[in-house]
């Protein structure tokens, strides 16, 4: 059996940071967590030429099993930006590879029009930063019955693309299912609660942002 600190030698280390944004240290995912300090994390939805939005199914036995949660999600590890951090996790979630060429990061409004008239969104996912939010608590149970209380400093990307389904690629260990859904239908998801609690906040606080990116 592996001693603590033998375990938390094996987590991912997450960048820790002040409240207003600057990184001040580093620690295993589980210390950063329960420090008090801000953790960095990435939401992305990507929408299809039809508005349709992607989402993923968590798997059962997974925190949030059975609901469905933003295309994209992670944190930010220790010495990553989010913007890169958004490039490697949309890569493994969405083509099981973090350095996929088929996600494409716009930085500008500008890089963006050049590349969704440049791209193949048959084959790629072009996604841009719309939002940076600072400083959001999340207060749950966690899977072994704990409760969680952890401040966080999410940016929020809108993503674009013409992918059929079969074409993506998710790792199934952490995605169960990918789906297309109206907005109205995430409307309702959400009223029935089928929707992870971060998926919920974000539908809530920045659909319009997120589906006119």
């Amino acid at each position: 059996m592996k001693t603590e600190a033998e375990g938390a030698a094996d987590e991912e280390r997450l960048n820790l940071y002040d409240g207003e944004g600057r990184v001040v240290g580093a620690r295993p995912r589980r210390a950063a967590k329960a420090s008090g300090l801000a953790v960095g994390a990435v939401n992305a939805l990507v929408v299809d030429g039809r508005g349709q939005v992607l989402l993923q199914r968590r798997p059962r036995g997974k925190e949030n099993g059975e609901r469905w949660d933003k295309s994209v999600g992670g944190h930010v590890s220790a010495g990553e930006e989010f913007d890169a951090t958004l490039v490697r996790e949309a890569g493994e979630e969405l083509f099981d590879d973090p350095r996929s060429p088929r996600i494409r990061l716009a930085g500008s409004g500008d890089e963006l029009a050049s590349l969704l008239r440049g791209v193949d969104r048959g084959r790629d996912v072009v996604l841009r930063r719309v939002a940076f939010q600072k400083n959001l608590r999340d207060v749950r149970t966690g899977p072994d019955g704990t409760v969680r209380n952890v401040l966080y400093h999410v940016a929020i990307y809108a993503g674009r693309t013409e992918l059929a389904l079969d074409a993506f690629r998710p790792p199934p260990s952490e995605i169960a299912e990918l789906a297309y859904f109206e907005p109205a239908e995430v409307d309702r998801m959400l009223l029935g609660g089928r929707l992870a609690s971060n998926m919920a906040f974000l539908w809530l606080t920045q659909a319009h942002a997120l589906l006119g990116g």
